[in-house]
């Protein structure tokens, strides 16, 4: 994946994460989504690693 891909997914991801943020009612609704868009974050960086967090 190139550094614009990894870009253009990531504002995706933001983009949903906030409009989620938006219509959650709760703070763990936020707390939840917030989880979630970090765990996307890792899986999409992670996913063309060979070794991820090792050097």
């Amino acid at each position: 994946m190139t550094d614009s891909e990894y870009a253009k997914a990531i504002q995706t991801k933001a983009t949903v994460a906030n409009l989620k943020m938006n219509a959650a009612l709760t703070t763990e609704q936020q707390a939840q989504i917030g989880q979630d868009f970090i765990a996307d974050i890792a899986e999409l960086v992670f996913a063309d690693t060979p070794n991820p967090g090792r050097v």
